[in-house]
């Protein structure tokens, strides 16, 4: 009975134990767990973090990539792009300058000149006209601007001795007008004796003291020069023709009295 009784109490004991060894596994199997499970917890509140680096770190490397294959295509150098360059014309035509100078401007005019005065191209642009005082007279055609040519004073070109003679010869005959022009050139005096009626209109522009708005004016050409009357201010259609004769003898102005007044 008693040896029943320690045999139960033995097999009671060892069931405890039994059962204090299982609680114990078990304890320690969910302290395991829960460690494991920590851990796991723990790494994947990392990842997060080591992915966003991992995602910058690759998008880095991208940028790099495309940015050595766009320096690959522009021909980079030393790390700077290689821009080309080009000149302005070739998107613009350059345009020639149109304005002449000084000079041109002159041989353009005094070429003009010199062919009028060949050609006698001048007088078409004058109108002979008849006023009761002067007798014949001239006008203008056409508008002229200071300084250019208007007419030749055309005639036989004289020296001074010559002019002399033929002046006295012209004295004792009244009915001849006086139609000769004394002027000084290069050192040398000489005269254009426009007294033989021609067709020529220089030889019957008027004379007017007080506002001329012609001058005379001496050019060469081809080695012969020439008497020429060219505009002293700007002149308009229709107006009357003007130069001074210089002609102050008192002689002169005794007979022709409006040389001084008009």
């Amino acid at each position: 009975m008693l040896g029943n009784v320690v045999a139960a109490k033995t097999r009671t004991s060892r069931r405890r134990k039994a059962q204090r060894a299982s609680t114990s596994t078990a304890t320690l199997n969910t302290s395991t767990v829960s460690s494991a499970a920590g851990a796991v917890a723990r790494l994947a509140l990392q990842s997060p973090p080591s992915a966003a680096a991992a995602a910058a770190g690759a998008g880095r490397a991208a940028g790099a990539a495309s940015a050595a294959g766009r320096a690959a295509a522009m021909g980079k150098k030393g790390g700077k792009d290689k821009v080309e360059s080009h000149k302005i014309t070739e998107y613009f035509q350059p345009r020639r300058s149109e304005r002449k100078t000084g000079k041109q401007i002159e041989e353009e005019t005094t070429i003009k000149m010199e062919e009028a005065i060949s050609t006698g191209s001048c007088e078409d642009d004058l109108i002979v006209y008849s006023d009761e005082m002067k007798g014949r007279g001239v006008r203008a055609g056409r508008t002229y601007v200071k300084n250019e040519l208007v007419v030749e004073y055309k005639g036989d070109m004289i020296d001074y001795e010559t002019a002399k003679l033929r002046e006295e010869e012209y004295g004792r005959d009244h009915s001849i007008g006086s139609y000769m022009y004394f002027f000084k050139y290069k050192n040398k005096h000489w005269c254009v004796d426009a007294t033989k009626e021609s067709p020529f209109k220089g030889r019957l522009v008027n004379h007017s003291a007080l506002r001329p708005n012609l001058k005379t004016k001496v050019v060469e050409m081809a080695g012969r020069h020439h008497l020429i009357l060219i505009a002293k201010r700007a002149i308009e259609v229709d107006e009357e023709l003007l130069y001074d004769y210089g002609d102050r003898t008192p002689a002169t102005i005794a007979q022709n009295p409006w040389l001084i007044n008009s």
